[in-house]
C-alpha cells in the first residue's frame, strides 16, 4: 500500500475548482510545445491527463502511477498507465523516443538529491533531441514546515533554485520559470498576503490552509 489515501481525499467545491483550472493552464503551456508522444510521471487522479487531452487530441500517452488505488483509477479511464515505482525506469519506454516528460507535485516525494539526479538523468536518456521537461512542484521555502506536514511523503525539500541546479547537473538547460498560487500566476502580492492570511486560520484544516501555497513551474529543454 502506498499513497492510497491520495485517491480519498476531500476537496470543497472551490479547491476542486482551482486544481482544475491550474492543470488546464499547465496543459496549454505544455502543448505550446507541439509533443505528439508524452510521458507522465505519477498520473495522480489524471486531471493533466484530461486537460491535455483536450489540447492533443491526438497524443500518445504513457504514464506511471506507483499507488496501486491510483493505477487502477488510471486503467478505468482507458489510461496506457504503467504501475511501478522510479527509479529505476521501466525498460519497456523506449530511450530517446519522447518529445515531453511531465512531472506535477512528484519531484518532493524523491527520498534525497541523489535520487532526483538519477531520475532527471533517467529522463533526460529518455527524451529526444531538444525534448521538454516541465516540473511543477511546491516551494518548500513558501510552504515552511507544512511543506512536510501535509504530505507524510513529502521528503525532497523543493525550492526553484535546487531544481534549476539539478536540472543543470542533469543536462538540461531552464527555458521557462514560473510560479502560481492555486491558479493564479499574477497579482504575485495581492495572493502572497492572500496566503499567509489564511495559514494564520489555524481552524481550517491544513489543506485548506495551504490552498494559496506557492507552487514554481520549471519547463527545461534537453541539451
Amino acid at each position: 500500500m502506498f499513497y492510497d489515501s491520495f485517491l480519498s481525499r476531500e476537496r470543497n467545491s472551490l479547491g476542486s475548482l482551482l486544481v482544475e483550472k491550474t492543470f488546464e493552464k499547465l496543459a496549454v503551456i505544455a502543448a505550446g510545445y507541439s509533443p505528439v508522444k508524452i510521458l507522465e510521471i505519477g498520473i495522480g487522479k489524471g486531471f493533466f491527463y484530461e486537460k491535455l487531452k483536450n489540447e492533443i487530441p491526438m497524443m500518445e500517452y504513457t504514464g506511471i502511477e506507483a499507488s496501486n488505488v491510483l493505477f487502477k483509477e488510471a486503467k478505468k479511464k482507458g489510461i496506457n498507465a504503467i504501475k511501478c515505482f522510479v527509479p529505476p525506469f521501466p525498460q519497456r519506454l523506449e530511450k530517446g523516443s519522447f518529445d515531453l516528460i511531465v512531472m506535477s507535485h512528484v519531484l518532493e516525494h524523491f527520498r534525497d538529491y541523489k535520487e532526483v539526479l538519477e531520475v532527471l538523468n533517467g529522463i533526460n536518456a529518455l527524451l529526444k533531441p531538444n525534448g521538454k521537461l516541465l516540473l511543477f512542484y511546491p516551494c518548500a521555502r513558501d510552504y515552511g514546515i507544512d511543506f512536510f506536514d501535509c504530505d507524510y511523503s513529502h521528503s525532497y525539500a523543493t525550492t526553484q533554485n535546487r531544481v534549476g541546479d539539478l536540472l543543470f547537473d542533469s543536462g538540461f538547460r531552464v527555458i521557462k520559470r514560473d510560479s502560481y498560487r492555486a491558479c493564479f500566476n499574477n497579482f504575485r502580492l495581492f495572493f502572497y498576503i492572500l496566503s499567509k492570511a489564511v495559514k494564520l486560520c489555524t481552524f481550517l484544516n491544513i489543506r485548506t490552509r495551504n490552498t494559496f501555497g506557492k507552487n514554481p513551474l520549471t519547463v527545461a529543454e534537453k541539451i
